[in-house]
This record gives C-alpha cells, structure tokens and sequence, in this order.
C-alpha cells in the first residue's frame, strides 16, 4: 500500500474514532440529565448525538422517549405538546425504517401515533387507532414478553368500551369490524404485562383507569398505591407519580 493511502486510511479511522467518542459522551451525558429529570437538557444532548449520528438506533430510541415524555409533561401545561409529540413519531417512523422487525420500533410507532390521538377528527382519531393497534400488537408479535405494548392495548380496549354509537360506525368502516372494546379484557391486558415487568408503574396507572371505569374503586386505589410504591426514573414518572397522588387523595376525601 502506498504511503498516501495509509496516511488518508489511518486519518479516516481516527476521525471515526473521534466521531464515536463524541457520540459515547453526548449520550452518557444526555442520560445522566434523563435520570435525574433534566428531560429538555438531556434532549439537547440527544439532538447533538443526532448530528452525528442519525441512523443510529441508540440515538434514535432517546429521542422517541424524550420527546414523548416531553410532550406528555407539556399537555397539560402549553401548546407545545403536539410539537413535541410530531418529532417523536417523525423519529419513530425512521427507526421502524431501518429495523422493520424490531418490537421496540412497532412500540414507539404506536405509542407516538396513540398520542397524536387528541389533536385530530373523530374519524382521524380512529384511523390513528387502526394504526396503534396494529404496531402494538406486532411488537407482541416479534416479542411476546414486550410488556409496554400490551398497556397501548389494554388502553384501545378500555377506550374502544367508551366510544358512541357515531365514532362505532366510523370504526366499523375503518376497521372492518365492530368495536366493542372490553374493559375485562383491558384489565387482563395490564395483569399480563405486570407479568413480564412487575415494576410497570404504566401499567399500574393504567389499571388505575380501567378499575374506575369497572367501579372496582378498591382495585383502583390498590393500582395508585403500586405506582407511588415504584422507584421514579424519569420525568414523566415523576409526573405521574404526583397524579397518582392526586387520584389517591381525591378518593379518600370522597370517603369520609
């Protein structure tokens, strides 16, 4: 090999090397700042890390969660939620591109897609559903013990047991068939992903909403008891912990 072509070869490594350096920093740091609740710090670094590197799926799956929790965190706050809530399908769709059969990739479509939900039409909302409902249940699919996509169904049960007699028409064009949704199935949804991940504050949560629209209000303040039992790791979390304590308080002072 000629002198020129190992110097140009030895520069392309070390610039690559350099580049994976960077990339290991901005995500160590961005991490760091998502564990202890700097949600739109740690976004920072991760929109850095994208720079870099935008096909990565490490880089990726951070900002899908990032900018979900963001726009979970903003909902009830300001109208940025949606924004956020766009770039997290933008960058779920694009990791779903690179990896057609990744659980992880269906699940973050359909839970970025489910939260679109609320800003569309009744008929846009439930073509939004078909889609939700089917990444999720392909997650389960590719991974039977994928326990965050089996709470998106046991909410598209719990929600479809709601719908009126208009948006059933709708489904039924939509989906081809007709849904009734079941809250007993909603329930057992939440039982089975508990199963796979008994730190599940989700599904907890979740189980919170279902056992209310069961009248099971014991079952429900048993569900917001294991939600405040569970470590916080994030955020959003911690944002839902603080609603779980709400809920919970609410329900005392109804008892006596």
């Amino acid at each position: 090999m000629k002198r020129g072509c190992v110097v140009f070869l030895f520069i392309v490594l070390l610039s690559a090397g350099s580049l994976g350096q960077e990339l290991d920093r901005l995500l160590r740091n961005g991490d760091e700042c998502f564990a202890r609740q700097s949600t739109e710090e740690a976004l920072r670094y991760y929109n850095q890390a994208y720079a870099l590197s935008p096909q990565n799926n490490g880089v990726l799956l951070r900002l899908v969660r990032t900018n979900c929790d963001l726009g979970w965190l903003h909902l009830r706050t300001d109208t940025s939620a949606q924004t956020y809530y766009l770039h997290a399908a933008a960058y779920a769709e694009t990791l779903l591109s690179l990896n057609p059969n990744l659980p992880s990739a269906h699940f973050w479509v359909s839970l970025t897609q489910g939260s679109l939900i609320p800003f569309h039409t009744v008929s846009e909302k439930i073509h939004i559903g078909k889609e939700v409902r089917f990444h999720a249940e392909k997650a389960i699919e590719l991974d039977s013990t994928f326990a965050l996509a089996y709470v998106i169904l046991a909410v598209f049960e719990r929600e479809s047991s709601q719908l009126s007699w208009f948006e059933r028409t709708i489904a039924r064009i939509i989906f081809g068939e007709d849904l009734h949704g079941s809250l007993s199935h909603s329930e057992e949804l939440l039982e089975k992903s508990v199963q796979f991940d008994p730190e599940n504050s989700y599904a907890f949560y979740e189980m919170y909403q279902t056992y209310i629209a069961m009248g099971k209000k014991d079952s429900a303040v048993e569900s917001l008891k294991r939600v405040l039992a569970l470590p916080v790791k994030s955020q959003r979390e911690a944002g839902q912990r603080q609603l779980a304590q709400n809920y919970l308080a609410r329900i005392d002072s109804t008892d006596h």
